[in-house]
């Protein structure tokens, strides 16, 4: 009997311990087996690590700023999906737009962030020429960072460096209502009406989002994508972006 109990004493501690290690190898397979969730893929800093680190950091930017856009016009109910870029400045919030994403009033527009609803405040600015809009929020955006302002857009002679032909950019938006997706590119130059062509890729609902340069700065808003003539007739050029750089923006509004 002394010598059983002895026997258990050595075999039922072995015992556990294999089972132990059975448990943990069978759960290490179980996860490592298993799919991550969208969440996860989807994550604001889900981003490739084979970027250099200053490229993260400006893709990074670009996606923890971008947000949805839907402007209602309940009389005929339509609906105008487009891009904005979160800002801040002075402690309030806006968000930089187009002005033709914008059909109805600051009550029928909406600001939506992963399934949820921000109201517009006031609308600050409806700029036809320019073709933006600057909306006021009442607070600042949770699980989003804005670009400040007053920091992140070029001044004087940074604007040659950041729109020299060939500089690196980065967006982030909603084409097609999907997304947010994120999207690279090139400089290709400046028009003489002082717009920006970017070689890039945009769509329908891609209007507004910010574009950011290698530098890291925001340099200017999508509105449109060209248009050209082929031998069977005008084609889109989806991937001629036209750019409308935030210099022709009046930030004045922050000062009064």
């Amino acid at each position: 009997m002394i010598k059983f109990l002895k026997y258990l004493k050595i075999v039922i501690p072995v015992t556990l311990f294999v089972l132990l290690i059975s448990v943990l190898c069978v759960y290490g397979a179980y996860v490592s087996y298993q799919a991550p969730t969208y969440k996860e893929l989807s994550a604001i800093d889900n981003i490739s690590k084979g970027l250099q680190v200053s490229e993260r950091q400006i893709v990074k930017k670009s996606r923890q700023s971008t947000v949805r856009v839907l402007s209602v016009n309940p009389e005929t109910g339509n609906i105008a999906s487009s891009t904005g870029t979160y800002i801040t400045a002075f402690r309030k919030y806006y968000v930089l737009t187009v002005m033709h994403g914008i059909i109805s009033d600051c009550e029928n527009t909406k600001i939506l962030i992963e399934g949820d609803f921000i109201d517009c405040l006031r609308f600050v600015a409806l700029d036809v020429p320019n073709d933006y809009a600057i909306i006021e929020l009442e607070d600042e955006i949770e699980n989003r960072k804005p670009i400040r302002v007053l920091r992140d857009i070029p001044r004087g002679q940074q604007w040659k460096k950041n729109l020299s032909v060939m500089t690196g950019i980065y967006y982030t938006g909603f084409p097609n209502t999907a997304g947010p997706l994120t999207f690279s590119g090139k400089v290709s130059g400046v028009t003489s009406d002082e717009y920006i062509y970017i070689d890039s890729y945009a769509w329908s609902g891609a209007s507004g989002s910010g574009i950011f340069s290698e530098n890291g700065k925001l340099i200017g808003y999508i509105v449109a994508i060209d248009v050209g003539a082929t031998e069977f007739g005008a084609q889109v050029l989806e991937n001629i972006i036209f750019v409308v750089p935030t210099y022709r923006v009046d930030w004045a509004f922050l000062f009064r």
